[in-house]
């Protein structure tokens, strides 16, 4: 089962229609969009992850939210918050298709830090979610995005807390035994594992990727992308 097959089970979202018509309620903020979508599939499948496997609140996940005084107005595909009222921005993630190109993909990066960094929706994580192609970043201490310093492996579990909660128990053990305590760095990075079974067509379509990637869409001869 799938996470969004468990959301639609557990009464988070709903699909309703057939075909093309076919859309999809979340049903926690009360947003409809058209499932139909290839691009709307892969949104829907990251927010049920959201929910399943990194454990954020349905109630916390916002969708289709407009970045406050953007020019042009724009909009965050994926919005984790901190609160409740859906005040407090904490992780944005751009959603595209799967299988989109390298200059769609590095597109989508501009628009999701654009927004995650803007001055008014401030987020300590950005992310660009296209099927099985993510690239995810942390910001919150760092305000002028490095694209490549601060790239990291995932988002983290339930806003950290089960990292610093480990963290923090290992600091009591050391200073109830030593009495002295070393460097010690407090950092929310709780990954869950990544590796799952996959069908046969995505273990394709990803090797499809990276064979576009190496060669940058015919830029490159066969011998400089080996």
């Amino acid at each position: 089962m799938s996470y969004l097959e468990r959301a639609i089970t557990d009464g988070h979202a709903k699909l309703t229609g057939e075909g093309k018509q076919q859309k999809i309620l979340y049903v926690a903020v009360n947003h409809i969009e058209r499932y139909a979508d290839p691009e709307e599939q892969v949104r829907a499948e990251f927010w049920a992850e959201l929910i399943y496997r990194y454990g954020y609140e349905p109630a916390r996940i916002g969708v289709e939210i407009t970045v406050p005084d953007r020019t042009p107005s724009d909009r965050a595909d994926l919005v984790v918050f901190r609160d409740d009222e859906r005040k407090k921005p904490y992780a944005v993630i751009e959603c595209k298709a799967d299988g989109v190109t390298d200059a769609e993909f590095n597109q989508a990066v501009e628009q999701a830090c654009g927004n995650g960094t803007w001055a008014k929706f401030r987020a300590n994580y950005v992310g660009v979610v296209a099927g099985m192609t993510r690239r995810l970043w942390f910001l919150r201490e760092i305000r002028r995005l490095e694209r490549e310093a601060n790239i990291i492996a995932d988002l983290p579990r339930i806003y950290g807390k089960e990292r610093r909660k480990a963290q923090g128990q290992t600091l009591n053990a050391k200073m109830n035994s030593t009495r002295t305590v070393s460097a010690f760095s407090l950092q929310p990075l709780a990954f869950p594992s990544p590796v799952q079974p996959v069908s046969k067509e995505a273990l394709i379509g990803a090797i499809k990727k990276c064979h576009q990637t190496l060669w940058a869409g015919g830029k490159l001869s066969p011998l400089a992308a080996l």
